[in-house]
């Protein structure tokens, strides 16, 4: 389970979730972060691909449940905790709760009030971050140049603010989703000479969690967050045009990203794969 015991948790597909607002996470972090004698540790902010990958995976249940702090982030998780913990588990709240992520979200707001999509956290939470003269740092993207396009975004955003270090996440080493047990060493002195308060891992799932977890238990401090794709959008140096807001209010980023990559087909059929395993689930 999350190592917090200030909020409620919800269980879903043996992966506990926590139950709390965008701003309470933001609070928590930072103060977290600013605590210089507290322990290193990491953050996720799961969506709908890590619980579908749960399922006959114990190694990766364990990673997600050692965290500190498990945000939402996907509108689907939303909705299952929904579905699972405000009513009756019958099939037909099944099906009218599923037909509301269109026809009316802002109905499944509990237990879970709020979901982290992507760059909507990440920024407040920078903004907060630079407020508390926090010492930021980034890992991520394929090649030096990409990363350092991400750091000049932030530092343009936010002039204010204070990043000690960054790297990227490509590792010539080892095959794409991997990285050497050199990258995470050279990685984890980098940071224990640059002492950050707040890093922030943009590498994808599941790699991008076993590195905050293998960093974290590495660091005297900090606390890691695993971004997935958020260094790709545009407002962070990257080329993804972010999801209309009338799309992000009806959690149908998805979809809309499914449009403009069709290629991302493959991994989209995690969404029905966890509504299935949701349906079983619900006995």
């Amino acid at each position: 389970m999350s190592k917090q015991t200030t909020f409620d948790k919800v269980e879903i597909l043996g992966v506990e979730i926590d139950v709390l607002t965008l701003a309470d996470a933001t609070e928590y972090i930072c103060t977290m972060a600013a605590e210089q004698s507290r322990e290193a540790a990491y953050v996720i902010k799961p969506y709908v691909e890590f619980l579908s990958s749960v399922s006959g995976k114990p190694d990766i249940a364990d990673l997600l449940n050692g965290a500190e702090l498990a945000i939402t982030d996907g509108v689907a998780i939303v909705w299952a905790a929904h579905y699972l913990y405000a009513g009756p588990r019958t099939a037909v709240r099944f099906w009218r709760t599923l037909a509301q992520i269109l026809i009316a979200p802002a109905k499944l707001t509990w237990p879970i009030p709020e979901r982290a999509a992507g760059t909507n956290f990440t920024w407040p939470l920078l903004h907060a971050a630079a407020d508390r003269h926090l010492r930021v740092f980034l890992a991520g993207k394929n090649t030096p140049a990409a990363i350092e396009s991400v750091v000049a975004a932030v530092q343009h955003a936010i002039p204010e603010i204070t990043i000690v270090g960054f790297t990227s996440g490509h590792d010539p080493r080892s095959n794409y989703g991997h990285v050497s047990p050199e990258w995470l060493e050279r990685t984890a002195t980098h940071i224990a000479e640059t002492k950050p308060d707040l890093i922030l891992v943009g590498m994808g799932f599941p790699l991008q969690e076993e590195v905050c977890a293998y960093l974290a238990s590495h660091a005297p401090h900090g606390v890691f967050i695993g971004e997935g794709g958020t260094f790709d959008y545009e407002s962070f140096g990257g080329n993804r045009p972010k999801a209309p807001q009338a799309v992000q209010r009806i959690g149908l980023e998805w979809l809309w990203r499914l449009v403009e990559e069709p290629k991302r087909i493959v991994r989209q059929l995690a969404i029905p794969k966890f509504i299935y395993l949701i349906w079983q689930s619900r006995r």
